[in-house]
């Protein structure tokens, strides 16, 4: 975590929280999101070493880390909504970047490429959630985000999740090696629970992402990866798990079909927590897609 600094930015309706690594007197040149549930700080130990080349940007998403904006469920049916979060901190930038982002943060940055190419020099993205074009007119049914959120597994699932803690080391026994958190290793494990939970006025901790909103934001489906990936900037890395993707092996041919020129990698044996367990084919994706912005070619992701 060297070189490792808090920053904030005022947007609409609040303020984002991040995390920032490089030489500041240059203009951020990565900027990463992270997934549904977790935060910019549980991505240090992949990120940490970009810091040595780039000036790289990590922000904590609507409800989650330290970010203070409004959580209201009521009318979340999309993650268009961290679309415009994320493009309020871009357009506050000098210059456009790379973005980045893992499962959730990765959709939504494919989603800010395709309204705004302005602000996106290229894209990194990392197990992101496109689902097969059919699913999505479904999801356009009425009611059906809110249906999702009793019904889709992994909705359900999230609102059922433990909310409170009785201290951080707790929870990181509570955690250590199960589920989702099998890969982490205990440096990952300890940045996610720093700014993962939150201190309770009488003694404890809470997840800074409720179960409630963790849950809304699963279910929340109805935005367009599929139009803003014929939008997006040319270059495009994707790296997807050999087990239990977000990206279907029949998704992952359709994109390459849809677009040739989209640089797609399978990483074997790794699962969704793709970055948490092989940080280094994460990082190299990651640099992949900023050294292309800058070359125009393709380096080696393997």
């Amino acid at each position: 975590m060297a070189g490792f600094r808090r920053v904030s930015f005022e947007v609409p309706q609040g303020r984002m929280a991040g995390l920032a690594w490089g030489d500041d007197t240059r203009p951020y040149e990565i900027v990463f999101l992270h997934a549904t549930g977790f935060n910019a700080l549980t991505y240090a130990e992949m990120l940490a070493p970009l810091g040595e080349r780039f000036h790289v940007l990590a922000l904590d998403a609507r409800g989650h880390g330290r970010t203070e904006l409004p959580t209201r469920r009521f009318g979340y049916t999309s993650w268009n909504r961290h679309r415009d979060d994320l493009i309020a901190v871009l357009d506050k930038l000098p210059a456009s970047a790379t973005l980045a982002g893992h499962s959730m943060g990765a959709t939504v940055s494919l989603l800010v490429a395709g309204k705004r190419p302005d602000l996106v020099r290229s894209l990194a993205l990392l197990e992101p959630v496109i689902l097969a074009p059919g699913r999505y007119s479904t999801l356009e049914l009425p009611g059906m985000p809110y249906l999702m959120r009793h019904f889709f597994p992994i909705a359900r699932q999230a609102a059922r999740r433990r909310a409170s803690f009785l201290s951080r080391d707790v929870a990181a026994e509570q955690l250590r090696g199960r589920g989702f958190f099998k890969g982490f290793s205990e440096e990952t494990l300890r940045n996610y629970l720093e700014d993962g939970l939150v201190d309770e006025p009488g003694g404890g901790v809470r997840l800074a992402c409720s179960p409630a909103w963790e849950a809304a934001t699963f279910a929340g489906q109805r935005h367009d990866p599929w139009g803003a990936l014929m939008r997006a900037p040319k270059t495009i890395v994707i790296l997807r798990a050999e087990k239990d993707s977000s990206l279907a092996p029949s998704v992952a041919e359709r994109i390459k079909m849809l677009r040739p020129d989209v640089r797609l990698a399978t990483v074997e044996g790794a699962t969704h927590a793709l970055p948490m367990e092989r940080p280094d084919r994460a990082r190299a994706a990651i640099e992949t897609a900023a050294m292309t912005a800058t070359r125009g070619a393709f380096a080696d992701i393997a």
